[in-house]
């Protein structure tokens, strides 16, 4: 862990996309802002919540975020590391951890930063995790000896999930079900008070948000920013655009498909041969022969994991490999079910869960820091500390099998890991200070100019107190780093903010509280159907004809900012404001 702090350091966040929100909006909230009314976003309001507590005590910094993310990151270790120990052995809670903390906790295998645990693109993904593995915690204990207590817990849990993110609000959701069941099983009913007493800590946090916006909007807008999180999932504006439904894997669901079930074949005939070598071990008697079966099956495997798998595709066989799982899970509840057989489905739940959200286009990268990295880790555990017992391997075959399988991950582990450290070393350039520096990549590499951003925030931290800004179509890093708030609610001037109508509302917002400054900064947004920023209705073509309208220009960066090809900005004043 301590290796991978060291190449990353200070290397995780991206410029200009998303990361710039959750260091802005916090810091608006820490200054008085009310969330969803003087500052927007997507999700829930627990996470801004809670990193403008840490702002209005620690200051306002990205490394103060950091610290606190690190310990957030420490507890999903620990509770990864005592749950996985519990479920299926040291040895395999001992891989897990370290698989988990090689491959997802502070890579980067794009040129986007953000999907690690230090800065992640939404905090809610990284605090929702948390949750959902307290939940798994405290549901293992309630199903074997409920309290009102335990229950009232479980139920705060799933609250919390509600304010967060919709796909920890599913897998909160269906970890309460299956305790449930189990629950009833085992006893034939459950208490209508224990009942009560979860549905009263369910609904807590969203009753306890609602009666908070309460004090500055009407009850029913009050009750809709509480319920942020889910509203916003059931809205098409969000969740049926084309780049929602690539990341699904819906934009081309066949062929998807197709290509998660060969990957899963192969899965099947890896993991397979793996297993027979280990029974080979097992079975045959002479010692020095056995060993030497050992030694082959570490160097073929080796061998394989070095040459014959695109370990940045390897997250394709997850969904097909957890439904067999799940398969394989069905004898095991006929009749009564362990702590351990719990602890092990529960845990399987929430991975399938969370690996739902990129059901045909899992990837261990991008979103998979969290989508997919429980799935991964599962998948070593299950034949280090479950494939033994049910295969009745002895002691040389076990050590075949763990043997074989670390020989596999190694490579996979490895070949990841110098991935991520050779992006990661291209991030040289300094952008902020003190407790807010960090490093993007050098010019000739960095899709959206760390050192544009680091310019224009510099420039902008010397206009006169009290004078506002507002960058299109994104970069409220620039806004947080300059300490200049924009005067209008959204954070992105693209996409869900924009389209179906919505541009004319913004330009309405705009034309009520005009902005001193506009920053107009490239970035690529062809995943949102736009290849040239400003180029219709809904594309910023409205706004843009605004600004032209009302500014002028007072400084230009690099290249055309809205050619998608080059890199550039341009600064704005509005017409009649002195510098």
């Amino acid at each position: 862990m301590a290796y991978c702090l060291a190449v990353s350091w200070r290397r995780w966040p991206d410029p200009i996309v998303d990361f710039g929100r959750e260091l802005y909006v916090p810091w608006r909230l820490a200054q008085g802002a009310v969330l969803y009314r003087d500052v927007d976003d997507y999700y829930g309001p627990l996470s801004q919540y809670f990193n403008a507590l840490v702002f209005r005590v620690a200051g306002p910094g990205l490394m103060h975020l950091v610290a606190v993310n690190l310990a957030v990151f420490a507890g999903i270790l620990g509770l990864i590391y005592v749950m996985f120990r519990r479920a299926w052995g040291a040895g395999a809670a001992w891989t897990a951890a370290a698989l988990f903390v090689t491959v997802f906790a502070f890579a980067q295998y794009n040129w986007c930063g953000n999907f690690n645990y230090a800065t992640p693109y939404s905090h809610e993904t990284t605090h929702g995790f948390l949750v959902c593995l307290l939940l798994v915690l405290v549901l293992e204990r309630w199903i074997a000896a409920a309290t009102l207590r335990l229950s009232f817990l479980a139920g705060l849990l799933v609250g919390a999930a509600c304010v967060l993110k919709a796909e920890f609000m599913l897998a909160a959701g269906l970890l309460m079900l299956a305790a449930l069941t189990l629950r009833h099983r085992n006893e034939h009913r459950i208490p209508t008070r224990q009942l009560a007493v979860v549905a009263l800590g369910a609904v807590l946090p969203t009753l306890f948000f609602t009666a908070y916006f309460a004090r500055f909007m009407p009850w029913p807008d009050a009750a809709a920013s509480a319920c942020r999180a889910w509203l916003n999932a059931a809205d098409a504006r969000y969740s049926a655009t084309g780049q929602q439904l690539s990341y699904l894997g819906f934009d081309q669901p066949w062929a998807n498909l197709g290509r998660e079930a060969l990957a899963t074949f192969w899965a099947i005939l890896l993991l397979g041969a793996l297993i027979a070598a280990s029974c080979l071990a097992q079975r045959l008697q002479r010692r020095p022969v056995r060993w030497t079966v050992v030694a082959l099956t570490a160097g073929l495997f080796l061998g394989l994991g070095l040459t014959a798998v695109t370990w940045t595709e390897a997250g394709r066989c997850l969904p097909g490999l957890m439904l067999i799982y799940f398969a394989s899970l069905i004898p095991t509840l006929r009749g009564p079910v362990s702590q351990r057989g719990i602890l092990r489905l529960l845990l399987a739940i929430l991975a399938a869960a969370l690996l739902a959200r990129m059901i045909l286009n899992a990837r261990l990268y991008h979103f998979g820091y969290y989508q997919a990295a429980l799935a991964a880790i599962l998948v070593p555990a299950v034949l280090l500390g479950e494939v033994p017992a049910r295969l009745r391997l002895g002691r040389m075959g076990t050590a075949a099998l763990a043997v074989g399988t670390v020989a596999l991950l190694l490579p996979g582990a490895l070949s990841l890991a110098m991935r991520s450290g050779a992006l990661l070393a291209l991030k040289t350039v300094p952008v902020g200070a003190g407790a807010d520096r960090f490093y993007a990549t050098a010019t000739a590499q960095e899709p959206t100019r760390g050192d544009l951003v680091d310019i224009l925030s510099q420039t902008l931290a010397h206009v006169p107190p009290g004078q506002t800004a507002v960058v299109l179509p994104e970069g409220t890093m620039i806004n947080y780093l300059a300490r200049v708030p924009s005067p209008v609610a959204p954070v992105y001037f693209f996409g869900s903010a924009t389209e179906g109508g919505h541009e004319s509302r913004v330009v309405a917002d705009l034309q009520r509280h005009p902005p001193d400054w506009i920053v107009i900064l490239s970035r690529d947004l062809r995943e949102f159907g736009i290849e040239r920023y400003g180029e219709r209705p809904g594309g910023g073509l409205l706004i843009l004809e605004w600004v032209a309208a009302n500014y002028e220009s007072v400084g230009v960066w690099g290249s055309d900012p809205l050619d998608v090809e080059e890199r550039g900005a341009v600064l704005l004043k509005r017409k009649g404001v002195g510098r």
